[in-house]
């Protein structure tokens, strides 16, 4: 027995050893989503194929590429892995897509620019997480957890106030999304780059945490304000779950695209961890 132990030792330790000496730098930047979005609130921008504003883009993807980050993650499933390494494989050949779906999505106009600017051999990487709610979760389901993981998330999407309900029964919410909407319609005006800065900003990404996870818990009016708010944690536990997945002892640098309203607690778990140095979105935009 004392051998087997010894063996398992020397198997573990030099990753942790490697793990500690060495952190992996992450840098994560807050986006708004580009096209169309299932959120309450969308923030694209219309003229986004326009020539100025391509030429922002092109600005976006200079700054992130002087990070040369190892693998570049960003917020869809694992599931369509395939459809952007397609994607990706398309645009280094030379085939720009022509799909709606794909030219207004930061995926593309951040991740896949990116990707192909740095020579990347894979692409970005796919981490993000989508609770399974019925009926497509229990078909999908791997196992006795996924089944009922499942069926509470159903269940819990049932009293599930609409939101302009809950905004509305929220008047601390309720100011704060109106606020910070406001400050939102100028960012409009900036260049893409300085949009970025502003959304990433502590303030911003506080907000945005609050009006889209904790602020369920404020009044509590259908009482289950902190079953809806550990929903929204449980999600971006799992995409932490997805990145550390996805994380190797090669890579020494990262970098995560991905809605602002992800920044705050995926940042929370990040800064606890002993593998990760956490770099400041701010600090390669500028």
């Amino acid at each position: 027995m004392k051998n087997y132990i010894l063996f398992v030792f020397l198997i573990i330790a030099p990753f942790q050893i490697v793990a500690q000496t060495q952190k992996v730098q992450i840098a994560l930047l807050g986006v708004f989503h580009m096209g169309e979005t299932p959120d309450y609130k969308q923030g694209k921008l219309i003229d986004l194929l326009s020539a100025s504003r391509q030429e922002q883009i092109s600005e976006v993807v200079d700054a992130l590429a002087k990070f040369k980050p190892d693998k570049i993650f960003v917020e869809n499933t694992p599931d369509t892995q395939p459809f952007w390494n397609n994607v990706y494989k398309n645009y280094r050949n030379g085939i720009e897509p022509k799909a709606h779906n794909i030219l207004y999505n930061e995926i593309y106009q951040l991740g896949i620019k990116l990707a192909r600017q740095i020579n990347h051999p894979i692409g970005v990487t796919c981490v993000n997480y989508i609770q399974p709610d019925l009926p497509t979760g229990l078909k999908s389901a791997r196992n006795k957890i996924d089944t009922l993981l499942s069926f509470y998330s159903s269940e819990l999407e049932k009293k599930r106030p609409p939101y302009d309900a809950y905004f509305k029964a929220n008047p601390s919410v309720n100011n704060a999304l109106k606020n910070y909407l406001l400050q939102y319609e100028s960012w409009k005006d900036l260049s893409i780059k300085d949009h970025l800065l502003k959304l990433n900003s502590a303030e911003s990404i506080a907000t945005l945490h609050y009006f889209n996870i904790t602020g369920w818990m404020d009044n509590n009016t259908n009482g289950y304000g902190a079953e809806l708010a550990a929903k929204e944690y449980f999600r971006n536990t799992k995409i932490m779950q997805n990145i550390l997945l996805n994380t190797s002892q090669k890579d020494a640098r990262l970098l995560l695209i991905i809605g602002g309203g992800h920044i705050q607690v995926l940042k929370d778990m990040l800064k606890t961890h002993p593998y990760f140095e956490i770099v400041d979105a701010a600090t390669l935009l500028k």
